[in-house]
């Protein structure tokens, strides 16, 4: 998929790992990420980053994130595992 950058990419990883931070309660370190470009961004739209925390051990924290245009449409989504 063409038009998602590296920009993007990294927005979703920060905003998953600062959520995941945050239902710790102390650092959590990107242990894997994957992410699925669902559709091209308009050139120079910001988008808006949104993350949901699907499980959460005493070791590990497991996420889906989604980046989604000013219009509302999904342009990028990832799933992450983060160790704390």
């Amino acid at each position: 998929m063409s038009g998602v950058d590296s920009a993007q990419l990294a927005r979703l990883a920060d905003a998953m790992t600062a959520e995941a931070c945050a239902i710790a309660e102390k650092p959590a370190t990107l242990v894997s990420v994957t992410f699925d470009a669902i559709a091209a961004p308009e050139p120079g739209e910001a988008g808006a980053a949104s993350v949901t925390i699907t499980r959460a051990t005493r070791t590990l924290v497991f996420s889906r994130g989604e980046l989604r245009g000013q219009d509302g449409r999904l342009v990028l989504s990832a799933t992450a595992v983060h160790r704390i």
